[in-house]
């Protein structure tokens, strides 16, 4: 009766580990505290339920199925631990003291850990602080011989660019002084060009004459011009014209040289006086045959070309008057100056005696002045046009009143600067300036050709 309900019981176990599955047999037979802790686990019921198993299984072996091999390795395991001397399990009375026992177990190895945690991390940071201040000091070395390395390099630069520029400046200058000996000895060349150029055309030249040429007159013409208008300009832009206090024979010489006076007075009062002063010039120096010989000796001179003329040709006579003449003006300046500052006095006195009778304003010594001054350049000029072998001659267009003379763009140029194409049809009102017209060529041959040096200043009358 008890064997069978051995065998009974142990087929009710096989069937309860078979449903269990393999590995899960085990702790279903251990208890709770037995699972949690395997060596205190091995109480003294673990003990008896071990040995009950191992003695079923010896004497029931043709009846038990043999558990899987997990299952037998922990049930060997649970069964060959030996039970710690002492160690009887938890009693009755004692409820919880195993887990209190295994939380000081805990406590103590929490602290014992924490504290050799903190040593080892202070260890730590100071390796790593050691490790950066070596760093640290690395790179300041590093740092201090780059910029020993840089500040030799930018001296050694500032060295180079200096030295460069001091040779450049050194270079500038020698330049400087070699340009300017350079041109101090262009200035020598020139001046000895100069000399040689004026050698050589006194030396071919038999009669000594000194060349001019033609620019030098027209130059000399337009600046005579545009003084003798400024002068006008200056002393008589406010100037009134009364032909009214005129003496008879003021009036009849201003009609001998500007017969239209009385049609300029109104509308042209600068242009008249400017034409009647250079009438006078014309007349008076331009048409002398040298300045600053008595009329006697003019004459005698002009009888002796002519006589000249019927035995010679006009080449000889042209060279015979340029050597005569130019010998006077260099060698007879001084036996001269008494009579040309005469004709210069009659010159100032005859135009001062008409513009002072037909105007409102006195003559004054500011304005003789100036008219003196220009006086001596015009005589300096014909003098020089009578001294050249080619015929000069100072021309200035008549006019006549109640007959047209037409403007020639040839010969004339308008004194208010208008387009010579709308000119051409109109007709002249007063020749404020003679022109300059040359014969021949600097021999004084070929007088059959004409050239037109400086054009003579009209006034064309509105359209």
């Amino acid at each position: 009766m008890t064997k069978e309900r051995k065998t009974n019981r142990m087929s009710s176990s096989a069937d309860k580990r078979r449903s269990a599955g393999p590995g899960s047999h085990i702790l279903r037979t251990a208890s709770a505290r037995s699972v949690a802790n395997p060596v205190a686990g091995s109480t003294k019921d673990g003990a008896v339920n071990a040995g009950n198993a191992v003695g079923s299984s010896s004497s029931n072996n043709n009846n038990i199925i043999a558990p899987p091999p997990r299952a037998q390795l922990g049930v060997v395991s649970v069964a060959g631990v030996s039970p710690v001397l002492g160690d009887e399990g938890p009693k009755p009375g004692d409820t919880g003291g195993g887990a209190a026992t295994q939380k000081e177990r805990e406590t103590h190895g929490g602290a014992s850990g924490s504290g050799t945690g903190g040593s080892n991390r202070k260890e730590t940071d100071g390796q790593r602080i050691a490790l950066l201040e070596t760093e640290l000091a690395v790179m300041e070395d590093e740092f201090a011989r780059e910029l020993d390395r840089l500040s030799r390099k930018e001296s050694e630069t500032a060295t180079f660019w200096q030295g460069r520029v001091a040779r450049a400046e050194d270079k500038a200058r020698a330049a400087c002084g070699e340009m300017e000996a350079l041109e101090a000895e262009c200035v020598e060349l020139r001046a000895q060009v100069r000399g040689l150029k004026e050698f050589v055309s006194t030396s071919t030249r038999t009669d000594g004459q000194s060349a001019t040429s033609d620019e030098v007159f027209g130059e000399g013409a337009a600046r005579l011009g545009n003084g003798l208008q400024n002068w006008v300009i200056v002393h008589f832009r406010r100037a009134k014209i009364d032909f009214g206090k005129a003496s008879e024979d003021e009036l009849e010489e201003l009609a001998a040289l500007v017969p239209m006076y009385e049609e300029l007075a109104a509308a042209a009062k600068v242009h008249l006086l400017q034409s009647f002063v250079s009438r006078v010039l014309v007349e008076m120096v331009f048409g002398a045959y040298f300045v600053g010989l008595s009329p006697e000796q003019a004459r005698q001179f002009r009888d002796v070309e002519e006589t000249l003329r019927s035995y010679s040709s006009e080449e000889a006579v042209n060279q015979w008057r340029s050597t005569t003449l130019t010998l006077l003006r260099r060698e007879a300046g001084d036996k001269m100056h008494s009579e040309t500052d005469a004709a210069t006095e009659r010159v100032i006195e005859r135009i001062n005696r008409v513009l002072d009778g037909i105007t409102d304003i006195k003559t004054t010594d500011a304005r003789d002045q100036a008219l003196r001054a220009l006086i001596v350049s015009a005589i300096d000029l014909g003098r020089l046009l009578a001294v050249q072998k080619a015929v000069f001659g100072v021309f200035m267009p008549e006019i006549v009143p109640h007959q047209q003379t037409m403007f020639d763009p040839a010969t004339m140029e308008d004194v208010g600067g208008e387009d010579e194409e709308t000119l051409s049809q109109r007709d002249i009102c007063c020749v404020t300036f003679p022109g300059i017209m040359k014969r021949g060529d600097e021999t004084g041959r070929m007088l059959a050709y004409r050239n037109i040096i400086a054009k003579a200043t009209v006034l064309c009358s509105p359209e």
